[in-house]
């Protein structure tokens, strides 16, 4: 079991209202809580795991209101929680109703503060896996003041909300120089359940052939969807300045029998309701973190609505030549 806890500013009657075994407490009542992490996914890694400890919610004067401390260290990998997957930190948790404007994720620290000190113990509480190898993963004031995200969430009586907070990785993630260890900067965002749709669909294999193209033709790495908010955006890379995508989907290689590919599919779960633009790019893999300006092409950008409690669907295909009678 989580257990809640309140801060010491908080009124007594809230307090009463705290407890986990409690269905209502103080004058404004409690309502359900339930918190998630998902994942936009980045190359060339074969799991990104963050381990967490605790999730703090703020009041609007910036001040811890409640805390959960987590039974044990949850490990989590991100790259396991995409699309419409994620992992519940808090679940069906009774906590005072009110609007609590951010979310602090709390996470183990390091053994070692140095990367080099850190790289020589195999156990690292966060860690990024490429090819075989386990790196450290160093969230800087991991376990003090937690990554970050401003809300607001919103708890009523007697309601059972949900929320998601989306890591978006491929902006998060840099090498610390040649130390062979990664610092964690997420991009986060917090999303209510009950406003997302999902937005999913396939891409032809023809479009990964074209010579300018530096994703695999058969697995898809190094291909990705691309994701901004409004329509007509015309899209660009994620280098810190207007249009920045929202978020990125990686491509699942669909094959029937072992090894024969048919198409790729993608999904990109928890938006919020509106209008978006979505693009394919198959040079995503030369897309590095801002400052970073990487001139990398896109595919068919398209207008899409998405609409909550809803799958809507964007296939990208190739172009049929249309040929003209010559008289």
């Amino acid at each position: 079991m989580i257990k809640p806890a309140l801060i010491a500013t908080l009124s007594l009657a809230l307090l009463g209202a705290c407890s986990s075994d409690s269905d209502s407490g103080g004058s404004g009542g409690s309502g359900s809580l339930s918190l998630g992490v998902t994942d936009a996914p980045v190359d060339n890694a074969e799991a990104v795991v963050v381990a967490f400890t605790a999730v703090e919610l703020l009041d609007a004067e910036g001040e811890v209101a409640l805390r959960f401390d987590l039974d044990q260290t949850q490990q989590v990998d991100l790259l396991e929680q995409q699309g419409d997957n994620q992992f519940f930190l808090i679940q069906d948790e009774q906590i005072p109703v009110g609007v609590y404007e951010e979310v602090r994720l709390i996470v183990a620290d390091q053994a070692n503060a140095s990367c080099s000190a850190a790289q020589s113990n195999p156990q690292h509480p966060s860690y990024i896996t490429i090819g075989t190898t386990d790196f450290p993963l160093i969230v800087p004031s991991g376990g003090q003041s937690g990554l970050k995200v401003r809300g607001p969430l919103t708890i009523a009586a007697g309601g059972s909300a949900a929320y998601t907070v989306d890591f978006d990785l491929r902006k998060s993630i840099a090498e610390r120089g040649a130390t062979g260890c990664y610092n964690l900067r997420p991009v986060l965002r917090v999303v209510d359940n009950a406003q997302v749709g999902t937005l999913r669909g396939s891409i032809n294999p023809a479009l990964l052939a074209d010579s300018s193209c530096i994703a695999d033709p058969v697995t898809g790495r190094g291909a990705a969807v691309y994701v901004y908010p409004g329509a007509g955006v015309t899209p660009d890379d994620f280098d810190g300045t207007n249009p920045e995508p929202l978020t990125t989907a990686l491509l699942k290689p669909e094959l029937v029998g072992d090894d024969q590919l048919t198409s790729f599919s993608y999904e990109v779960g928890f938006l919020l309701e509106g209008n978006y633009t979505v693009a394919l790019s198959c040079q995503a893999g030369n897309d590095l973190p801002a400052p970073s300006n990487d001139d990398i092409a896109f595919l068919q950008p398209t207008d899409v609505t998405v609409v909550r409690d809803t799958h809507v669907t964007v296939d990208f295909d190739v172009v049929p030549v249309v040929e003209t009678a010559v008289e």
